[in-house]
């Protein structure tokens, strides 16, 4: 491993390619770099101070400085290199606004000029800013950055909306990530345009609005298996996955297909058409205001190994299609609305924390709660007996209520009309005298019958 500081100056050099990476190098990142270099790795070291002012490297395509403690701003030099096609700041502690390299002129110009190839960012198909404070608004130079895709913003300070303009600029785009800044505004619908995008994450933001169904229209995420490229993003990539962050290879990475939405404030229900999306690995929405049921065909999603809807407002019986999904190994469901039985299954005996996963639903019952589902149907139904008792409890005081109201109506009207009381009474001493004399004609003939019987 490799100590002490670099020269100030390395324009002397000849080389073409510095690799310096990984070592305990300290100092400041040389001020004047070899003028034919096309790569220069310095990452994972402990430079420190600021940037250069001046960046004059015409050739060089491949600049990684990440995993240092560089602060400071980003020079405005840097939009002078724009051979670049893969820029690594990442793991830094960069703050300001990202260097515009992209001005409005530039926009109403020419688009020529814009896609051209003397424009910072037009070659670029890589580029990792994460892990720093910079701020301000999405970065406009990337507009000119039509190959690019690769893209990671995450763990800054970045807010506003996410521009309409990102997936026709950047059609090639693979993997985007904006995790833990201040993004707000919706979801853009367009987003479903980037035909290649296998890896979304944009946790930990102040998105709002609703998941749109149109997300189900990404190709790449249609697909199980998919052909790996031979462009190098990183050496590793930290994934946030199956409650847990793990650094995946680059190979390893190629295939986890991820939609993290986490930690925002979506609302609304989890659209039927995301069951289309059969290569996901890993689905988080959890932490958002989340309704409705969970589709039933969530189940479809046969490649999944991470789900995680956790903390939001879901409701209805667990769909019984998760105990089919023979990859997953991490679920979360807990702090919801759900109810009913929980659904068993092989695959879903084998999860660790078994009672965490459903913490937080008192509707739920089965193994793995204590809350017996048999018990729980007698309560049900001794509840609606006990409904029932209470309804014919009401029917008759109301009955009894009608009979005294209407017992006093004719009482209290007899007492005011005289005429109308000894009429009342004339008719009711007729209707006696009339039962009295019907009823002993009858006992008569009774009587004189059983004597005749007896004789």
């Amino acid at each position: 491993m490799l100590r002490g500081s670099l020269p100030s100056n390395l324009q002397h050099m000849a080389a073409i390619s510095i690799g310096l990476e990984r070592n305990n190098l300290t100092g400041l990142v040389p001020r004047l770099f070899p003028i034919n270099i096309t790569s220069l790795d310095l990452s994972s070291n402990s430079f420190s101070g600021s940037l250069p002012a001046e960046l004059k490297a015409p050739q060089i395509f491949m600049l990684s400085l990440a995993d240092n403690k560089i602060t400071g701003t980003i020079p405005s030099s840097m939009c002078q290199l724009t051979s670049l096609a893969r820029l690594d700041l990442s793991r830094n502690k960069l703050t300001g606004d990202v260097v515009q390299c992209w001005k409005e002129s530039d926009n109403n110009s020419s688009v020529s000029r814009a896609n051209s190839a003397d424009q910072f960012g037009s070659r670029m198909y890589s580029l990792d800013l994460s892990n720093n404070g910079l701020s301000g608004e999405f970065p406009k130079f990337l507009q000119s950055a039509s190959q690019l895709m690769f893209l990671d913003l995450s763990y800054n300070r970045f807010f506003g909306i996410l521009p309409k303009w990102l997936p026709e600029k950047m059609p090639r785009l693979e993997i985007l990530t904006v995790r833990s800044n201040m993004f707000s505004g919706r979801i853009p619908k367009n987003l479903t345009c980037l035909e290649n995008l296998y890896y979304l994450d944009m946790a930990h933001n102040n998105i709002s609005g609703s998941i749109p169904w149109l997300l189900s229209n990404l190709k790449a995420m249609r697909v199980i298996y998919k052909d790996a490229n031979d462009y190098v993003y990183a050496d590793s990539m930290p994934v946030i996955t199956k409650g847990q962050t793990r650094d995946y290879t680059v190979g390893v990475f190629s295939q986890v297909v991820n939609v993290d939405l986490s930690c925002n404030s979506l609302t609304g229900h989890i659209p039927e058409q995301i069951s289309l999306l059969i290569g996901l690995t890993s689905l988080d929405l959890s932490s958002n205001q989340l309704t409705s049921k969970i589709p039933n065909k969530i189940g479809d999603l046969k490649q999944l190994q991470s789900l995680d809807l956790s903390n939001n407002k879901f409701s209805g019986e667990i769909p019984s299609g998760l105990s089919a999904l023979t990859y997953l190994s991490y679920l979360n469901l807990s702090y919801n609305n759900l109810s009913g039985p929980i659904p068993s299954g092989p695959q879903l005996q084998t999860l660790g924390n078994q009672i965490d996963i459903y913490i937080g639903n008192p509707g739920l019952c089965g193994h793995p709660i204590s809350k017996n589902c048999s018990t729980s149907t007698t309560d049900a139904e001794q509840s609606v007996v006990h409904e029932d008792a209470d309804h014919i409890a009401y029917l008759y005081l109301g009955m009894s209520i009608g009979f005294v109201v209407g017992l006093w109506t004719v009482f209290c009207t007899m007492l005011l009309r005289r005429t109308w009381a000894i009429s009342y009474f004339q008719f009711v001493d007729k209707l006696y005298d009339e039962v009295y004399v019907r009823v002993a004609i009858t006992r008569a003939r009774l009587m004189k019958k059983t004597r005749k019987d007896a004789a």
